[in-house]
Parts: C-alpha cells; structure tokens; sequence
C-alpha cells in the first residue's frame, strides 16, 4: 500500500511541477510576487472544460488549445502588472490580489458557483502486480513530465531561454549586452501562466473546477515555490513530487481534510529550519557566461 501511494503523490507531483515551475519562472525572471497564480490555474481548468463542451475533446488532448489560450491570457495580466515590474513589492502584491478577485467574480458571473467536473474517459487501470494507477493520472502526468523536459530544454539549450536566465541572473547585465529585457519578461510571464493553464486543465481529470478554487492552488503553489527556493525552476520540480506524496499519503494514513494541513507544517518548519528552501542548492544549468540577444 505504502508504494501506491507513494507512486500516487509522484504522478501528481508531476502535474504540481508545472504550477510551481511557472511561478517560479515568473518570479525568477521579472520578480514579479503574482498572488493570482491559481487563479490563471482556474482558467486553464475553465478553458479545458469549455473546449470540452464545444468541440468534445478531453484534456489529453485540448491541452494543446488551453496553452495558447492562456498565454494570451498572461499577457494581457502582465499589462496591468508591468508598471510594478522594478518597484514596491507591496503594489505586485495588491495589485494581484486584485487581479484574483476580478477573475474569481467573473468566473462566478460566467459559471455560477456550481462544482464543475469532466467525463471520464477511461474506465479501467493499469494493473502492475498490487500497484493500481489510474490511466487518467498517468496520461496527466506523462503529458506533464513532457512538457517538463521542453521547458527545461528550451530554458538551457536555446537563445530564448538563454536571455530568461540572463535577466534572471542580472537584468543590468544582460540589457547591457542586448537583451531586450521588456520582452523576455513578458514572454517570461506568458510562459508561466501557459504552464498553470495546462496543469489545470489536467487537474481537471482529478478535481472539480469551481471558481474560487485559485486561493487554494495559489497557496500550493507557493509552499513549492519556497520549498524548493525563490526563483529555482528544478528546485521547484524538486519540491512539487515531495509535496505530491506528502499529500497522498496524509489523505491516506490521516484523512483528506488534514491534506493542505500536514504540508502547511511542514512548510513552516523548513522555513525555520532552511529558510532559503529546502532544495535550494538544486541546479541542472550553469550560470550563463554569454548572452545572445533577444
């Protein structure tokens, strides 16, 4: 049983990866504190269940449209946020706990407040010796780990990618060098906002969508952010799968309502005893030396 479960948290963490590694992006790129992160994960749940409604597609395959979708979204929220860019850190922080409360009323006016969930398009699991998983939760995860290893890739082996760590890095630095750094934070910003809509429209497959739902994915996100340290894509990927099996296994072993509580202690206590983030040393890409324009 103690496998199951532990195999259960890692297929979730999978999905977990994507929301923190997108908030962890922005905040390492632009430094932007975005309270309304899980509410973009929302959208992305949202979009997924309307593309479903009009066209019948899954997740598994609507996911493809919900990127786009909410990358166009993010840009739009990085227009009213931009100004803040390089200010009072207090403003990011009003200015996107507003923006949650504008997008969580208007999901509320577009789709009342009733709990929303998908089909499921499977019926059965794979079954390997005792272990049972859920053919929903691997598809979500396999996507998730997929799109995991692009981004990484694109992060390290391209010149886009390249130009986000350099900002990231030092923005002086590598605008000095021809960085256009307006543009990587805005396509910094839309990236990990794309990231969250795609691990809600998977999420969809294993909870409901209702539109005040962001504080709660807005929060997680956050204790993965910190966890795994301020700014650190792979330290955030690192902490998503611990957070993922802690999850499962105090839903298990405790109950589902002490889930958010055993992470939150924990949480607490790595910030007393590490508070710079329990992987914060996690690093799979050297600091950049040379810069190409972008």
């Amino acid at each position: 049983m103690l496998l199951q479960l532990i195999i259960s948290g890692i297929l979730l963490g999978g999905v977990y990866a994507l929301t923190s590694m997108g908030l962890s992006l922005v905040f390492g790129v632009s430094k932007i504190i975005n309270f309304a992160h899980g509410d973009f994960v929302v959208i992305g749940m949202y979009s997924a269940l309307s593309i479903y409604y009009v066209t019948g597609l899954g997740p598994y395959i609507s996911w493809i449209l919900v990127i786009p979708i909410s990358f166009a979204i993010g840009w739009l929220a990085f227009q009213l946020i931009k100004k803040t860019i390089g200010g009072e850190e207090i403003n990011q922080i009003f200015i996107t706990i507003g923006l949650s409360m504008v997008i969580q009323n208007l999901l509320l006016m577009t789709f009342k407040s009733d709990y929303r969930t998908m089909k499921s398009s499977f019926s059965s699991s794979l079954e390997i010796g005792n272990i049972y998983i859920s053919y929903e939760s691997l598809l979500a995860f396999l996507i998730a780990v997929a799109v995991t290893i692009a981004f990484l890739w694109f992060l390290n082996r391209t010149d886009l990618g390249r130009a986000m760590r350099a900002v990231s890095q030092d923005k002086d630095a590598a605008s000095l060098m021809g960085v256009k750094v307006e543009l990587i934070n805005v396509l910094a910003f839309g990236l990990g906002i794309a990231m969250a809509g795609l691990a809600g429209g998977l999420l969809l497959t294993m909870y409901a969508a209702y539109p005040t739902a962001g504080g709660v994915y807005n929060l997680l996100a956050w204790v993965i952010v910190v966890l795994g340290g301020l700014g650190q894509v792979e330290g955030a990927l690192a902490a998503a799968f611990l957070i993922g099996i802690c999850e499962t296994l105090t839903g298990f072993y405790i109950g589902p309502d002490f889930r958010q509580v055993v992470y939150y202690l924990f949480f607490i206590a790595i910030l007393i005893i590490r508070p710079q983030g329990l992987f914060s040393g996690i690093r799979m890409h050297k600091k950049v030396k040379h810069e190409t324009t972008a």
